[in-house]
């Protein structure tokens, strides 16, 4: 099966491997724009199929990115859309940070945050969707690992029920207390 993402065409895996959405155009748009055209060390963690990956290194030829994800089916899927359209990416398997370089200029993510039986995602893989606790376990862990990942003027943009949330490396204590704030707005 495929589907089109930010104007490309990607394999996916339905059920098996996290379907993109198109909210999720937005946290490729957010990272282009901080981009612009300079070179940068980027990760995208969780990468699922690779979209976002793929887009940011064919959107912007100058960077170097890492995707990384805990799925080898799902990075097989990645590998298969990188190939096809010619996208140069460097596919890690592990948790979160493992395997990734230090001094990313950007780490952007779109992770599980939803908690256990939120309703709405039953034909998706449980671990692609749900996270532990109130839904924001893998986020937590993934900003308290940030700063040692991230350059002194790195970033981090993560997607939150389809809105982009940024922080500056000096900011990842407010971006986890954000997050949990918009939660505990949304039960």
């Amino acid at each position: 099966m495929s589907t089109c993402f930010h104007g490309l065409t990607f394999v996916t895996d339905p059920g098996r491997v996290f379907s993109p959405r198109v909210t999720t155009e937005h946290l490729v748009d957010a990272a282009l724009e901080r981009i612009a055209d300079e070179p940068a060390r980027v990760a995208d963690v969780g990468t699922g199929s690779g979209v976002v990956a793929i887009t940011l290194a064919l959107r912007a030829p100058q960077i170097d990115i890492w995707a990384s994800d805990t799925c080898a089916r799902a990075l097989g899927v990645a590998s298969l859309n990188a190939d096809r359209l010619g996208a140069r990416v460097h596919l890690v398997q592990g948790d979160l940070l493992d395997g990734l370089p230090r001094d990313l200029d950007l780490i952007v993510a779109n992770l599980p945050y939803l908690a256990a039986g939120t309703p709405g995602y039953e034909d998706e893989p449980p671990a692609a969707v749900y996270s532990s606790g109130d839904g924001l376990d893998h986020y937590r862990r993934l900003i308290a690992g940030a700063g040692d990942h991230l350059s002194p003027d790195g970033a981090m943009l993560i997607q939150l029920h389809g809105d982009v949330l940024e922080a500056e490396r000096s900011e990842l204590p407010w971006l986890i207390g954000r997050l949990e704030s918009l939660v505990a707005a949304a039960a």
